[in-house]
């Protein structure tokens, strides 16, 4: 009878015992349910739709932690269903340029709803010329942000093209001075340090593009661009 209950005792102490740890389990950092959740959530609660400024912002610490050193040289909005009327997206792509790295000094990271998400070091455009064009014109903080730009392309054409293709999209980019040089592009001027381009089209292949350049400094209108479509 003793040894019965010896072993009842031993019995009831292991359940007490496999309780209580169980118990230090759910407590510890990523054992419980609502700890699960948490880590699953990699937006940490960001916005899904931000402007340009803002996801600038949200992508700067990633950027940092890559090279001390570095800017911005473009954006664009990566939302397939392009900018909202607020001038806001899901989507952004910002792209860093650092001088310290001779191979592979751009960096992108994309801002998708709420969630930060760098890609792999790459090489910037047009080579080891390029690389000289960004580090010699280095163009400090664009001043307009897309909202602005937004609103003054829907002034100057583009919401007349909207009234006219109602299904249209808007997708929006931002690129420096130096990222014109460094493939030999044609910029509408020499002064612009910034330029915003908002586009409209049709979400269908082959059609007509209106483009309406914003200064990105200033949020004045510089021109509006019609691309025609292929064959025309």
């Amino acid at each position: 009878m003793r040894i019965n209950l010896k072993r009842a005792a031993a019995a009831i102490g292991s359940v007490l015992i496999a309780a209580v740890l169980l118990g230090l389990l759910f407590f510890l950092p990523g054992c419980g349910c609502d700890d699960e959740k948490i880590s699953d959530d990699n937006s940490s609660g960001n916005p899904e739709f931000v402007t340009a400024y803002q996801a600038v912002e949200y992508t700067k610490e990633k950027a940092t932690k890559w090279q001390k050193e570095n800017w911005i040289i473009r954006l664009s909005d990566g939302d397939p269903d392009g900018i909202n009327r607020q001038g806001k997206a899901r989507i952004w792509v910002v792209y860093y340029f650092s001088p310290r790295p001779e191979l592979k000094p751009q960096y992108q990271i994309q801002y998708n709803r709420g969630n930060i998400f760098p890609s792999a070091p790459a090489a910037n455009r047009g080579g080891d010329d390029g690389r000289k064009i960004y580090i010699e014109n280095e163009p400090g903080d664009f001043r307009v942000d897309s909202p602005e730009a937004y609103q003054v392309a829907i002034k100057n054409g583009g919401g007349e093209f909207l009234d006219n293709h109602t299904d249209a999209v808007v997708h929006a980019e931002l690129r420096c001075k130096a990222d014109y040089l460094a493939i030999d592009e044609k910029m509408p001027a020499p002064k612009y340090k910034w330029i915003w381009d908002i586009s409209f089209k049709e979400p269908r292949a082959n059609v007509e593009i209106l483009h309406v350049l914003v200064d990105g400094m200033n949020g004045e209108f510089i021109t509006t661009e019609i691309q025609k479509p292929l064959g025309e």
